[in-house]
């Protein structure tokens, strides 16, 4: 009993430097949240995984350590269609992905972004990790910018 006393005040603790931490970053998290299918989880756990997102200076980078970029191997004149490389933040790269899915449902880039990928690709879940890892590269850019998200025209 005195075991899970001990746990559940180590949660109150963390959960109270949680919620501080959140406020002490609401306008990043409102930034964030205003990419359509983008709620409260998502932005937090992109705002606290990636940590210092100023430390990325290219979009592939950003990619590659949430583990959403393809991965390529080749030699000769052929280049196999790349898979995503099982390394990264693999919570957050779940969570893209779900968020990917909502993006494409309420915002009209997003859902044509998602009818040219898998138009290419012929594969819906190879089509959402791509339009997951656009969503990753434009929660970056807000991120850094600290600006809200402005629908791009197709």
């Amino acid at each position: 009993m005195r075991e899970l006393t001990f746990y559940q005040n180590e949660l109150s603790e963390v959960e109270k430097q949680l919620r501080q931490m959140v406020r002490q970053h609401s306008h990043v998290l409102r930034c964030l949240q205003s990419v359509p299918g983008v709620g409260e989880v998502v932005a937090t756990s992109f705002m606290l995984e990636l940590f210092g997102p100023e430390r990325f200076h290219r979009a592939e980078e950003v990619t590659t350590y949430l583990g959403l970029a393809p991965m390529v191997r080749h030699s000769g004149d052929k280049a196999p269609p790349g898979r995503l490389r099982p390394v990264g933040q693999s919570r957050l790269r779940s969570l893209l992905i779900e968020a990917a899915w909502m993006w494409r449902q309420y915002d009209s880039y997003a859902r044509d972004l998602y009818n040219q990928f898998l138009s290419r690709m012929g594969i819906a879940q190879k089509a959402i990790a791509a339009v997951a890892r656009k969503l990753a590269v434009i929660l970056w850019r807000l991120y850094v910018e600290r600006r809200y998200y402005r629908p791009a025209v197709v």
